[in-house]
């Protein structure tokens, strides 16, 4: 099996999960085999990320051979076209893909498709530079803070892993 997983960084099972499939840098695909052992892992940068046409990335994601597309959200016309290439789109991931990933194979996600997601695209107005860097400073500062969410998620999962 072939998971995608959208990522914030090219740093393989280390990396953070990226919010939206779409427009994140990178993708982190994992090489599973039946009993659910990793063959390999390869961080490669997202080529549509900046521009793409609805469907684009999931006919990339069929050219790759992904079974699964893992991410944070992704609205539900994505989600359909990945659906029609026989892809299963999981959404609702936060955290390190390692912790992701295991908790996918384990079949211990809950993840809940979203119901849609609406964009802001055109709807800036002239005059409004210095509201642009502040939305350009909150993503960075939001990104910043699901790699420390992620960073803590793993701390809970080895707290977890002596309980039991």
């Amino acid at each position: 099996m072939r998971i995608c997983f959208t990522s914030d960084q090219a740093n393989d099972l280390e990396s953070v999960m990226s919010y939206h499939f779409g427009h994140c840098p990178y993708f982190v695909i994992v090489d599973v085999d039946n009993d659910g052992n990793i063959k390999s892992v390869k961080s490669i940068e997202n080529p549509l990320a900046d521009e793409h046409n609805v469907g684009d990335l999931p006919a990339f994601m069929k050219s790759q051979n992904v079974d699964v597309i893992i991410t944070g959200g992704m609205g539900p016309k994505a989600q359909q076209y990945f659906v029609d290439y026989s892809i299963k789109p999981v959404t609702g991931a936060y955290g390190k893909i390692k912790d992701v990933l295991e908790e996918y194979l384990q079949k211990k996600v809950t993840y809940i498709p979203q119901a849609s997601q609406t964009s802001n695209e055109g709807s800036l107005h002239e005059g409004e530079s210095e509201e642009n860097k502040e939305v350009e400073r909150l993503k960075k500062e939001v990104t910043a803070l699901r790699g420390q969410i992620a960073d803590l998620k793993s701390i809970l999962k080895k707290i977890e892993d002596k309980l039991e």
